[in-house]
Parts: structure tokens; C-alpha cells; sequence
């Protein structure tokens, strides 16, 4: 997907490295940060100019194999997911998973390359500092320009910070969307043999109706039932027992899956609201990230 994306990129920018001598990563990421601007100032839909910015770095880091360009992608995804407005769930899951992937490349880059960049260091391990909520502000993104390894790797994080950090893995999303959505199965599944119940109930008042139809005619007349209304009587007496027995399955069936339903849904995982921010900084004499804890 990476190689397709990467691609069309190359085949739609102008080429204007050969002209001016400026790289092609570079040529990406002015165009990135112009992407940025506009997301940030006056863009009608800054999602948009959001992802064509992410796109660009991205595109970048893949030219040039810098992770600093894969460092600014991950901090549009980052401030995509604190400042844009979301038209739904499925679209904030969307930024989400780009950021988990970013992290994750940034993590393996470090691992086999032994070269540190603005999240983890050169073993692979997370680089963190933490602040109060009232401390100073975190560098701007365009300071994430610059990304030397640090001379000493940052402390870890203490085991309760750990316990805050905790980020759900693709495979608990899933499954928590497959709880989701078999509790929306369930109980979709229990309202529709409810409704064919109340269906089956209907049929058969009118079948019992038709009954004491033939019945009263017969008494009215003061004479036993015609041969035809006798035929008739025998195949509603069967009409009405078979019913019978199919609206008790029926029934059964809808209740124990609404219930079933309803049930998956009460103990589905609610998404808790966040209490920190992770936002990432660079400069001259190092880079990392910072993490701001809500007390």
C-alpha cells in the first residue's frame, strides 16, 4: 500500500529537484508544510489538508529514509486527533490507527537501525519526559526539524505512567468492535423474531376467527357443516397447532437473543476520556516528547 501511495506521489509532483537541486524529500515536505498552513489557517475541511500533509512526509521519509520526516508525519496525525472535528467514530479510529502505524515504524526503525529519533531511542525503548500540567509548553513541530540522538537515553517511566500510557493494541480494537458488533447482531436478529412473532400471532386470530366463523354459520343454520366447510374447519384446526408451536420457538428464540444482545452491548468496553497529552519536541540539543498529566 505504502509503495502504491509513494508511487503516485513521485509520478504526480513536479519535478523540480532537478531544477532548483533541492531533494525530493525536501520538495515533499515544503509541501507538506504548506498542506499544514492551510489546515491550521484556512482550510474548509482541515482533515483534508491533514492527511495531504501526513501523505507528504510520509512520502519523505520514504525517499530519504530520515526519520525526521516520519517524526513530522506523526505529529500532523497528533494534531489531527487534539484540534479537527471528526464527522464520526469510524473516522477518529482511522487517524488513530495512522498514528499507531507511525509509532510503530518509528519503534522498529530504531531497533534495526541503532539510530534514535523524537520517540524512541537507539534500543528501541520509548523516550519520554514528563511535566506537570502547569509547565511550559512543549517545542512548535517545526522544531522537529532536527533530530540528533541523544547522548544519554531519558529515564523510563514509572510503572503507574505506564498504566496511563497504556494504548489499546489492533487486536483489542478488534475484538472490542466484534463484542460491538455481535451485541448489534443479536439484538437486531431478536427484534426481527419478535416482530415475525407478533406476525404469526395475527395469522393465527385470524385463522381462529375464520373457526368461529364456521361454527356460528353452522349453529345459525341449525344444521352440521358442509363437507367443504368440514375440510375447511380440519385444515384450520392443523393451521392454528402448527402456529402454535412455531410462535413458542419464535418467541423463545427472540427473547434469548435480544437478551444475548443486550447483554453484549451493557458489557461492551467504553472508551475512557484521555488525561494526558503526548506531544513530541525537537531542537538542536535533542529531541523527544513530552507527556502532560491531567491531576
Amino acid at each position: 500500500m505504502l509503495a502504491i501511495v509513494f508511487l503516485s506521489l513521485v509520478l504526480s509532483e513536479p519535478q523540480i529537484a532537478t531544477a532548483t537541486g533541492v531533494s525530493q524529500a525536501e520538495t515533499f515536505a515544503a509541501a507538506a508544510d504548506a498542506h499544514l498552513k492551510l489546515a491550521t489557517t484556512s482550510a474548509e475541511r482541515p482533515l483534508d489538508e491533514f492527511h495531504n500533509a501526513h501523505t507528504k512526509f510520509d512520502a519523505a521519509f520514504l525517499v530519504d529514509g530520515a526519520t525526521v520526516y516520519l517524526c513530522r508525519a506523526l505529529g500532523v496525525a497528533d494534531l489531527a486527533l487534539r484540534t479537527a472535528t471528526f464527522t464520526d467514530e469510524q473516522e477518529r479510529l482511522s487517524w488513530e490507527e495512522t498514528r499507531r502505524d507511525d509509532l510503530d515504524r518509528l519503534r522498529d526503525d530504531a531497533a534495526q537501525t541503532g539510530r534514535a529519533n523524537c520517540r524512541y531511542g537507539a534500543t528501541g525503548k520509548p523516550r519520554v519526559v514528563l511535566l506537570a500540567a502547569d509547565d511550559p509548553p512543549a517545542l512548535a513541530a517545526d522544531d522537529l526539524a532536527a533530530d540528533p540522538p541523544l547522548s544519554t537515553p531519558l529515564a523510563a517511566p514509572p510503572a503507574a505512567v505506564h498504566r496511563v500510557l497504556t494504548v489499546p493494541s489492533r487486536r483489542q480494537v478488534h475484538r472490542a468492535r466484534a463484542h460491538t458488533a455481535m451485541g448489534a447482531v443479536f439484538t437486531g436478529a431478536g427484534i426481527g423474531m419478535l416482530g415475525i412473532l407478533a406476525g404469526v400471532l395475527q395469522l393465527e386470530r385470524q385463522r381462529a376467527g375464520e373457526i368461529r366463523g364456521i361454527i356460528d354459520v353452522a349453529k345459525a343454520e341449525h344444521r352440521g357443516y358442509t363437507p367443504a366447510e368440514e375440510r375447511r374447519y380440519f385444515d384450520l384446526r392443523d393451521d392454528l397447532l402448527r402456529g402454535r408451536d412455531a410462535a413458542i420457538g419464535v418467541g423463545v428464540a427472540g427473547l434469548v437473543s435480544l437478551g444475548t444482545g443486550v447483554a453484549l452491548l451493557a458489557t461492551r468496553k467504553k472508551t475512557r476520556s484521555r488525561t494526558y497529552a503526548l506531544q513530541p519536541y525537537g531542537g538542536p540539543q535533542g529531541a523527544g516528547a513530552v507527556l502532560r498529566l491531567r491531576f
